[in-house]
């Protein structure tokens, strides 16, 4: 009988999937997740044992399952968790601290993924929905009657989706300092951007760059924020709208677009922001937000002796299999001195 403590190899078969090519990367997080990271896609094994932990039936077999429609060839994969379990492996010798890390940094690129699912289904849609009723309008407008345009479906649905989601990535990435940090965190503050700034400007000197970037940066944070907390507590001065496509005078018609109030907490309006230009932009700026908090922190944890750095690729000798940007290497100023003791 086949032993289910044995080592074993798997060939993983998605036939709804395009993706033949290769796997890319295999990693174990913190010995309770295994992943397995192709060009376009991810998948969890599932062990024997993580089926049935109680071993009350040996014949159990290992599975796997696809947890992601993007893999390895996305930045929004390579440049989190790949690129950092990387670093960490080599920067980060306390095993507490880097399993804590790995798993809430895995945490954010699940939950950074389905911010990416949103935005590009509701990009995709905006975009064959112009050219839909492009068609529509031409075909009709010599009539007097124009019948329905072309919706995006579930738009309402997906765009706030993206905002709940997206509030958690950013109060994730205060979390991912508090671990670096004594950052004080809790479910009642661990929203305050604005006040952990402060802190880590009054306690954490060593990390002036940190919080000089995220000042830099708490613009759009409280305006993502605060549009997701609209929608939660909708009243005066904190509001969110949102407009499908419709047709306009003149025979045109609107792309997506949402208005927002958010002027109780930040004195803030804006009318008629077309929605997937936003999202993109905030999937922007979270990728960079999470990519900088963890190499400022990180470099903070470089040895003092100056043996290593943190280095850039130059864009021809990036992988487009497995785009990392960032690695850990040994200094080339660095010169070795014999300890005299």
């Amino acid at each position: 009988m086949r032993n289910r403590q044995d080592s074993f190899s798997m060939n993983i078969h998605d036939p709804e999937s395009m993706d033949s090519s290769a796997n890319i990367r295999v990693e174990n997080i913190n010995e309770e997740l295994l992943l397995i990271f192709k060009e376009n896609s991810i998948y969890s094994v599932l062990t024997a044992d993580s089926t049935d932990p109680e071993k009350l039936h040996p014949d159990t077999a290992h599975t796997y399952e696809k947890i992601a429609t993007v893999g390895a060839a996305s930045p929004y994969v390579a440049r989190v968790l790949l690129q950092f379990k990387e670093i960490f492996d080599i920067v980060i010798s306390e095993q507490k601290l880097r399993n804590n890390l790995l798993r809430e940094i895995w945490k954010l690129n699940e939950q950074l993924l389905n911010c990416l699912y949103f935005a590009q289904n509701i990009y995709s849609q905006t975009d064959k929905a112009i050219h839909k009723c492009d068609e529509i309008i031409e075909k009709n407008k010599a009539t007097g009657l124009i019948p329905p345009l072309v919706k995006v479906k579930n738009l309402e649905d997906f765009a706030k989706s993206f905002l709940l989601i997206g509030k958690q990535v950013l109060i994730g990435c205060f979390r991912l300092i508090s671990l670096f940090t004594s950052l004080p965190l809790n479910s009642k503050n661990e929203a305050h951007f604005d006040k952990h700034v402060k802190w880590l400007e009054q306690n954490a000197p060593e990390l002036e760059g940190l919080s000089t970037m995220l000042t830099n940066d708490l613009s759009w944070i409280r305006r993502l924020s605060e549009c997701r907390n609209a929608i939660e507590h909708p009243g005066t001065g904190q509001s969110l709208t949102i407009e499908n496509i419709k047709l306009q005078p003149g025979n045109k018609f609107s792309l997506p677009t949402w208005s927002y109030d958010i002027s109780k907490k930040v004195g803030l309006k804006e009318s008629n922001i077309y929605i997937h230009q936003e999202l993109e932009s905030y999937l922007h700026n979270m990728l960079h937000l999470i990519e900088d908090v963890l190499l400022i922190c990180t470099s903070s944890r470089l040895p003092s002796n100056g043996m290593l750095s943190l280095y850039q690729r130059k864009e021809e000798d990036i992988n487009p299999k497995c785009p990392i940007k960032y690695y850990v290497g040994l200094n080339n100023d660095f010169k070795f001195k014999p300890d005299p003791n």
